[in-house]
């Protein structure tokens, strides 16, 4: 991006951030809702296909680091190198890389809750509710890596928790029913509420139940802006488990072995190309491995005609591009991992059958690709917002896409707002602000 600034960069990566966290959980929901339940799409397919892409934009990007930015190579030495890059990690630091399976299993079921939520809950809903990865974040934050927060973020903490609450009270409850429901004695006598109350002729005389479609409408009010208490469970399920995977990616991260350049042999211009972890075994097999890495590392030195000029350029390399290199590493390990963990476990045993009766790509359409496609870019955004932006500004996207998304719901799903709903979102945009101000 060398015709843009900074600057420019920052806020064009900020505003792709609002449209992809905007248009994925509206399309997502359209894709869902626009058919007929026989007509849905599997969502473990679209997930493999999502992960699978994700894969793929992992190694191109790797493909532009493995070198510093002043190194110019063909397409074949580019190939070249990042196929060694891979070999020497896999050889190298293939423990770290297969404690990467925990986060890959865990993401990986939080993305199919994810298509449950969208098909049982209506974006506006989704989108605030789906706020509670902070709080689940946080508080694996504070146990698993021992993170101290600020009195201003377990304030936030504390409004985003209210807001949500707000957010899943019932349309037809008012204001005045809460303060009732908040300040009436308890009684041990079961009232039916007055929007809820169902004629005596809809009974039925000899069992006194209640007929199933009002059995269904009952339900589908019971969390008044969602359509069905499974949405609001794949959710929660949801948040907790995306919490949990990305602090424990995080540890991973900070634990993961450092890069040292210098530990290669100065005669080689390539071998400053790729990272060198410290030796996890000492069998004579694995030694052999990495002394013929080292020669064809050398080999494709000469073949490619690195100028000896790079040498100087490599040593110079910032710890923060090697970190990059480490990140884009790990995501490609837990990409992989999701992407064939889901063929296995989600399509293979899960929905086999529907898969071998109807095909992988069953009831696909143009909408299905798109949140497959948006899914798969939301790494590369949030790693350019991580890279140009802050905190503040991430969560400021965030504020935006939620009243976007619900207004858009409004107009699209026909969506009806209650002002307990504005309310705890408003909190929730509020607490989301807040939480990023440090």
């Amino acid at each position: 991006m060398g015709f843009l600034d900074a600057r420019s960069v920052k806020w064009i990566s900020l505003l792709v951030l609002v449209i992809q966290n905007s248009a994925l959980i509206l399309i997502m929901r359209y894709s869902r809702a626009s058919v007929n339940k026989d007509q849905l799409y599997l969502a473990s397919t679209a997930v493999v296909m999502s992960e699978g892409l994700k894969t793929l934009l992992c190694l191109a990007v790797l493909s532009q680091l493995i070198a510093p930015p002043s190194t110019r190579l063909g397409a074949a030495a580019t190939f070249n190198s990042l196929v060694l890059f891979l070999r020497r990690d896999m050889l190298h630091n293939w423990p770290q890389a297969l404690k990467l399976g925990i986060p890959a299993i865990l993401y990986l079921i939080q993305n199919n809750l994810q298509y449950v939520a969208a098909t049982h809950l209506d974006a506006a809903t989704f989108q605030v509710t789906y706020q509670l990865k902070i709080l689940t974040t946080a508080f694996f934050s504070v146990t698993m890596l021992h993170r101290s927060l600020s009195r201003k973020q377990w304030t936030a903490l504390g409004l985003l928790t209210i807001g949500i609450a707000l957010a899943m009270i019932p349309v037809d409850v008012t204001w005045s029913d809460i303060r009732a429901s908040l300040f009436s004695s308890s009684t041990s006598t079961t009232t039916i509420a007055p929007s809820s109350t169902i004629p005596f002729e809809d009974f039925d005389r000899d069992t006194l139940a209640i007929p199933k479609q009002n059995q269904q409408q009952q339900q589908q009010q019971q969390l008044g802006n969602s359509s069905d208490y499974q949405g609001f469970m794949a959710v929660l399920m949801a948040c907790t488990l995306s919490g949990l995977a990305g602090v424990y990616f995080e540890k991973l991260l900070k634990s993961a072995p450092s890069y040292s350049p210098s530990s290669h042999s100065p005669s080689s211009s390539a071998a400053h190309l790729l990272p060198i972890h410290q030796p996890t075994t000492s069998h004579h097999d694995y030694d052999l491995k990495k002394k013929l890495d080292d020669v064809d590392e050398s080999s494709m030195t000469a073949a490619t005609a690195v100028p000896a000029t790079a040498n100087v350029t490599n040593s110079t390399i910032s710890s923060q591009y090697q970190q990059q290199q480490q990140l884009w590493l790990r995501n490609l390990h837990m990409s992989f991992f999701s992407a064939i963990l889901g063929l296995i476990f989600m399509v293979g045993l899960q929905d086999g059958k529907q898969v071998m009766m109807y095909g992988f790509f069953a009831n696909y359409n143009k909408w299905t690709w798109c949140v497959i496609v948006i899914q798969a870019l939301g790494g590369l955004i949030v790693a350019l917002v991580v890279k140009y932006a802050d905190n503040i500004l991430k969560g400021f996207c965030t504020c935006i896409s939620i009243i976007i998304s619900s207004v858009i719901s409004i107009w699209l799903f026909h969506v009806s707002i209650s002002s307990t709903f504005l309310v705890g979102a408003s909190l929730v945009i509020y607490a989301t602000c807040l939480y990023g101000i440090n």
